[in-house]
């Protein structure tokens, strides 16, 4: 997530909030319009459509609590959605050569998705244009302070102002919420009213007994037991309204029945006008005369269906016919419709983009809510009892017969018993067999139990014999630990074996857990760890080599330099995320995934004329796969605590470094001891510190308007890293 667009949302107002799904649901009935935060995932949402998840997936809302922040404007959530989820520059204009009018107009009869943006050349501030289906709204940022203007006032300003602006075409795809463990089955979704369906499964009704209040209510559509819905009461859609050259659907109910199925239809037709109460969507928000086309006509003509089916009923009991197969027919009419309102649902859940925006409204249309799938399953099982109380009714019924007795077994002869006494003293001499071999097989189970346990009893004594010698081995080694003596062919001092080393960032599978990933918030720490190889290379041949009477390896891992870069790349980006420091430490938390290789004892070159350099000297070097520095460092491995001088010349230093790479995220000064009060003084000078500080980065050295770099302090004492300043 970009640093700005974090510092940005993070000063919006608060909104309250539940948990998981459940939190987000509320959210999106609720209509809110801003920012929703999990940890380090990300997620915007404009009139409760969630437009998209950054660094994570919507997972990590399950069962998780979020911050919400409400966003003063619709533009912002679009905007940023739009921002992080990229697209391609379609074009690049200079306002003097085609005013940002002319390309507004353009965008908008084409129908455009994207935004423009005008901050190139641009000194007054950042503007901005946020297209949706031709639809447009404004923002800007104004001024050093990065004052928030929307609207019309923004897109005049913008207007005004002389530079160079992209227009970026990008695609939304919303995000739907999934329903959590927690939330109670029988309960109908968000948004849709509840019916008498749970009590009807609850009750134990039967499709017979459904059939006959079916009967009664189409012989007495005023009794109480009548359920077809009044176009009074019917709850209304809130979809886009039908185009005007749609066909209404027909409410001419059928002019013959099938006499033979009235009961079956009846209760299908009971069924069907109980899923279309519950599968209602919520009533559609009022709106203002000026906020466009009413969005009631689905419900209209769906009202009209309900009613026509309610006419048709009690006409055809008055008139004598079987009213079964119309009142069927007519209440599965408007489910039939192309667009009614139950196939508005499966419409909105294949779109890939969001309904168009409307300059004139601060929100959009919303969207019809999902059919509960308890609703659909009841609908499907009424159905299909009533199709197998059909075939019951068909089937005809079996008689008993006298040809079905069991007729009497005959009497056995004298030579079916020779047979059967034949077939019993074989049967007997398998018998015999099996137990001789089931003897057999024993003999050997019980030879094969002493032969393990004296096996087991050697493999004891043996073990028992490898640690007394594993133990000798270790006395004999600490002995020759303390006299100095180590297995080594030749020697080099330590500082020339750190001058000679490079380190390197290296996976053991590319495609697992990496630090790309563990920044995006992908990965967990110990995966990371696991996966991670920081491999030596060196100019010099390491065979044999002793280090101050150590090997060379043993050496280098014992390093205060070592365990800074190990600490770095495997603790300092969890540190930094997992106490809400990515933005005011952005330089430090975006620049770690790009460490390719750790240079020791190096120099990085600093132009001081137009063919001439300088060389700065650091005794630690983190540089990205193009050889530019993003971090430097310099090491304090006294007793003795940490002066002013040596965080001002690093100050110095890094500045120069700064000045000509903007690659360079921050400068380090490590200490195995602590830091002298003036070595504080000073770091506080440099970076503009303070109580009078309106700085949102932390410990930052601000060398423009866009370019500046972090100083930090960090003591390391027994292997262990703190980051002293700036405080997390």
């Amino acid at each position: 997530m970009d640093s700005e667009i974090i510092d940005a949302v993070t000063g919006w107002d608060s909104a309250p909030a539940e948990s998981g799904y459940r939190g987000l649901r509320s959210l999106a009935n609720d209509d809110f319009t801003g920012a929703v935060v999990a940890g380090m995932t990300w997620g915007f949402m404009l009139n409760g459509r969630l437009l998209g998840v950054f660094d994570g997936q919507i997972e990590d809302f399950e069962d998780e609590s979020f911050e919400s922040y409400r966003a003063p404007d619709p533009s912002l959530p679009l905007l940023y959605a739009m921002q992080e989820t990229g697209g391609d520059v379609r074009a690049q204009y200079y306002t003097e050569e085609t005013p940002l009018e002319d390309a507004d107009g353009t965008l908008s009869a084409g129908g455009f998705t994207g935004y423009v943006e005008l901050s190139e050349n641009v000194l007054s501030g950042d503007y901005y244009v946020v297209y949706h289906g031709g639809k447009s709204m404004s923002a800007a940022y104004v001024g050093n302070s990065k004052r928030l203007i929307t609207g019309d006032d923004a897109f005049e300003r913008a207007s005004d102002e002389i530079g160079i602006y992209k227009v970026y075409d990008v695609d939304i795809e919303l995000v739907e919420i999934p329903e959590g463990d927690d939330e109670d089955e029988t309960v109908p979704s968000a948004g849709a009213p509840v019916t008498d369906d749970a009590e009807d499964e609850s009750s134990g009704d039967t499709p017979a007994s459904a059939a006959a209040e079916s009967d009664t209510a189409s012989e007495s559509p005023t009794e109480p037991g009548d359920t077809t819905p009044s176009p009074d009461t019917e709850t209304k859609s809130d979809i886009e309204t039908p185009a005007p050259d749609e066909p209404a659907p027909s409410s001419e109910s059928p002019s013959a029945a099938d006499t033979s199925t009235t009961d079956t239809t009846q209760a299908a037709t009971t069924d069907t006008e109980s899923h279309s109460t519950a599968s209602d969507p919520k009533p559609a928000k009022k709106k203002g005369s000026d906020d466009g086309p009413k969005t009631g006509s689905a419900s209209t003509s769906a009202g009209a269906h309900a009613s026509s089916a309610a006419t048709t009923d009690s006409s055809s009991a008055k008139n004598g016919v079987s009213s079964g197969t119309e009142a069927s027919e007519s209440a599965a009419e408007p489910s039939g419709s192309g667009d009614d309102v139950f196939s508005a649902e499966a419409q909105w859940r294949n779109a890939r983009s969001i309904p168009s925006l409307d300059p004139g409204k601060s929100k959009y249309e919303t969207a019809p809510k999902r059919t509960p799938p308890q609703s659909k399953e009841r609908s499907r099982k009424a159905k299909s009892r009533a199709a197998k109380s059909k075939q019951s009714k068909k089937r005809p019924k079996k008689r008993a017969s006298s040809k079905s007795a069991p007729k009497s077994a005959p009497k056995s002869t004298p030579k079916q018993s020779a047979a059967d006494a034949g077939a019993v003293k074989e049967l007997k001499a398998k018998v015999s067999e099996l137990e001789s071999e089931r003897d057999q097989l024993a003999s050997e189970r019980d030879s094969l139990k002493d032969e393990r346990d004296e096996y087991r009893s050697r493999a004891e004594e043996l073990d028992a014999r490898v640690e007394e010698l594993e133990a000798e081995v270790e006395r004999f080694q600490s002995k020759l630990d303390e006299v100095g003596v180590h297995d080594t062919d030749h020697s080099m001092s330590p500082d020339e074996a750190l001058r000679g080393t490079n380190l390197f960032v290296r996976y053991a599978r590319k495609g697992e857990a990496t630090l790309e990933k563990a920044h995006a918030g992908q990965a967990k720490r110990e995966d990371v760890v696991e996966n991670l190889r920081l491999e030596h290379h060196t100019t010099f041949d390491t065979d044999g080599l002793g280090v101050e009477g150590r090997p060379y390896e043993e050496f280098l891992e014992d390093t205060p330099e070592y365990g800074f870069a190990t600490w770095v790349v495997t603790e300092l980006l969890y540190e930094i995320g997992e106490t809400g420091n990515r933005s005011s430490l952005a330089g430090v938390f975006d620049a770690i995934p790009e460490i390719d290789r750790i240079e020791l004892y190096g120099t990085v070159s600093v132009p001081i004329g137009e063919d001439e350099t300088e060389p700065r000297n650091f005794d630690i070097i983190f540089r990205d796969q193009m050889g530019d520095p993003l971090f430097v460092a310099n090491m304090n491995d006294s007793r003795d605590p940490a002066t002013k001088p040596m965080v001002a010349q690093l100050a110095k230093d890094s500045k120069a470094i700064a000045e000509a790479n903007e690659t360079l995220g921050s400068a380090f000064v490590v200490t195995a001891s602590f830091f002298e009060p003036e070595a504080l003084e000073v770091t506080a000078e440099k970076t503009g510190g303070g109580l009078l500080s309106r700085s949102k980065r932390k410990s930052y050295v601000k060398l423009s308007r866009k370019n500046g770099y972090h100083l930090c302090l960090v003591e390391g004492r027994s292997g262990d890293f703190h980051l002293n300043v700036p405080d997390i």
